[in-house]
């Protein structure tokens, strides 16, 4: 099985008929609605009667859904294509997110928050491997950066999901929240129709054995990626967790301020996704992901030695619009590495992701214990750590 680097117009053989934009905004509104499922149980938690230790649950569960579609799904896209992961990743959700307003105080809630996040995962990766593959029927020769663009719009429509969740369930209040998850499961089945109805690219290993397919993982490359991604996402989930407090507790903002800060972090990724559609076709992959380590490295630096809220806020700004493209170019790497096994690799990559993204806010909370802008060493090294892996990836891809 060939798992070199990419060739220019090699998936050309799967391209679906007709324009290829249907297909691109099934895979934007999908990846909008795991964006709301990955918070919506954390917008939900404060209307619903559980205890502590219920709450703690029901905060785990859908990542660890999540992180179980993850590892499983690769070698399926592999096989079967995107359009049945997709549609059972939706399918799945809206099941869930209708039935959950009954279960609230059973325990059935439990068992339905984890279904939901298994849609979820399967959402993700399916998303992520559709436009991967969809970006690499226009010829790399023109657009060596395809995927990479692709990938960064796909991740801006994750970040509106992400923002819409909380706002929605705070605009809602605690009596309509229910009514809410029941539009959420509605709009999710709406987007169910076009997987259902619209020619998708046929599947890039039809009828190969998932032994076959696991052979990518014995490619060092694949777990070089992995680790960038490790590093991006323990960086972004930690930052997401502690940037508040880090302002509140060395500055003494107010609990208003310090929320502010936040929004200004998830803002900045958001508008930097969105900006990097365009620059990435003038800085490339390599140099879009050794700048957006720099500013984050300088970010942290800045917030390390502000004085005031107001550099503290510009502080954050500057760290989310270097977290903005590292994680989506990361994947179109990776997915250049491997276009005919992009769902593999990307199980594979996306995995340690999840990972890095649960170990960072630990991380973090150890750092914190020694003093609160001691947390922001975690994205100093985690940084320079893209900077390497970044580095090593590009080498070994022109060798």
């Amino acid at each position: 099985m060939t798992t070199g680097p990419s060739i220019p117009g090699a998936l050309s053989t799967t391209a679906p008929s007709g324009p290829r934009w249907p297909l691109f905004a099934t895979a934007d509104a999908g990846m909008f609605i795991f964006g709301i499922v990955l918070l919506l149980m954390g917008a939900w938690l404060p209307s619903l009667p559980v205890t502590t230790a219920q709450a703690g649950y029901l905060g785990s569960l859908p990542l660890l859904g999540i992180l179980a579609a993850t590892v499983v799904c690769g070698p399926w896209l592999d096989r079967a294509g995107a359009r049945p992961v997709l549609a059972a990743g939706l399918a799945v959700v809206a099941a869930a997110l209708a039935l959950m307003p009954g279960l609230a105080g059973s325990e059935l809630l439990l068992a339905a928050a984890f279904v939901y996040g298994l849609g979820g995962g399967l959402l993700n990766t399916a998303t992520n491997a559709l436009v991967a593959d969809l970006a690499a029927l226009t010829p790399q020769d023109a657009d060596p950066a395809a995927r990479g663009r692709a990938l960064n719009l796909l991740g801006f429509f994750f970040s509106l999901g992400a923002i819409g969740s909380p706002l929605l369930m705070a605009a809602a209040g605690p009596h309509a929240a229910g009514a809410v998850i029941h539009a959420l499961a509605a709009l999710t089945a709406l987007v169910l129709l076009p997987v259902l109805l619209l020619p998708f690219p046929a599947a890039s290993r039809p009828g190969s054995h998932p032994r076959d397919l696991l052979r990518v993982l014995n490619q060092p490359i694949v777990w070089l990626f992995g680790a960038l991604l490790f590093f991006e996402s323990g960086q972004e989930n930690a930052m997401f967790v502690w940037a508040g407090k880090i302002a509140q507790s060395a500055l003494g903002a107010d609990v208003r301020s310090a929320a502010l800060v936040l929004v200004v972090l998830s803002a900045a990724l958001g508008a930097g996704r969105l900006l990097a559609v365009g620059w990435l076709r003038w800085l490339g992959n390599r140099w879009t992901l050794w700048a957006s380590a720099s500013a984050v490295i300088a970010g942290s630096l800045l917030a390390i030695a502000a004085g005031s809220y107001a550099l503290m806020v510009a502080a954050f700004l500057l760290v989310g619009f270097g977290f903005a493209a590292i994680y989506p170019t990361g994947l179109g790497l990776a997915a250049d590495r491997f276009p005919a096994d992009t769902g593999t690799a990307f199980g594979a990559v996306i995995t340690l992701s999840l990972l890095g993204g649960s170990a960072g806010p630990w991380i973090a909370s150890r750092l914190a214990a020694i003093g609160p802008r001691w947390v922001l060493a975690l994205p100093l090294v985690a940084s320079t750590g893209v900077l390497l892996l970044t580095a090593a990836a590009t080498r070994r891809r022109s060798g």
